[in-house]
């Protein structure tokens, strides 16, 4: 009984909690390290082609570099394949209007033939896997924000700094840009709250199959 009394104390409760925490975010960052590291070797002979065409298109360099906030509030350069001119400085219309983005891509002068095809077939953020083996971002996350976009969260930011930013997400699925943006506070709150490994292996098929699916003209 004095065993069963001990282990039911309040600070053994706070330790297992931790503990479990600490067993968690390990299982997470290991899975990100081998996903990123498989990713990254059975595409590289993809991007070594996609960062080819990059540079022909117009002399420029093969990536974009945009600040974004991590976990615990570290700043970081995020990166996406370069899909705009470099006289445009490498920035596409497109990305300052997220609820228009498909037409704004088809649409912008700025993006290059390259980028264009890139942003059709979801390659432009594959990069990202660096970031991702530096420990920077997570295969599954909340939305990286901008350092200024961070006040959006209000209350709320607090739970986002928890995790680090994902390369895709519960924010992903579902929903058009423009109701993933409004429903940003739920998203990010939510998946703090409740991460599972478990729930993490759902939202990537979930993503896997949605990107396989044909899309609409």
């Amino acid at each position: 009984m004095k065993d069963y009394a001990w282990s039911r104390s309040p600070r053994l409760r706070r330790a297992q909690v931790v503990s479990r925490r600490t067993g968690d975010g390990l299982i997470k960052r290991g899975f990100d390290i081998a996903g990123a590291l498989l990713a990254l070797a059975f595409l590289s002979p993809l991007l070594l082609l996609l960062a080819c065409l990059v540079v022909f298109a117009d002399g420029g360099p093969v990536f974009q570099r945009h600040l974004r906030i991590g976990r615990g509030g570290c700043v970081f350069n995020c990166l996406r394949f370069r899909t705009a001119l470099e006289e445009a400085g490498g920035l596409a219309v497109a990305q300052f209007r997220p609820a228009a983005r498909a037409q704004a891509f088809e649409y912008d002068p700025h993006v290059t033939p390259v980028g264009a095809l890139l942003t059709k077939l979801s390659l432009v953020e594959v990069p990202q896997f660096i970031n991702i083996l530096r420990g920077e971002m997570s295969i599954i996350g909340p939305r990286p924000m901008a350092p200024g976009d961070l006040i959006v969260l209000g209350n709320v930011a607090e739970f986002y700094l928890k995790s680090r930013p994902g390369l895709t997400g519960p924010w992903r699925l579902g929903a058009s840009d423009q109701a993933r943006h409004s429903n940003q506070l739920k998203f990010e709150r939510l998946y703090a709250e409740t991460w599972s490994f478990l729930g993490d292996l759902h939202i990537i098929s979930k993503c896997v199959a949605a990107a396989c699916l044909p899309r609409g003209g």
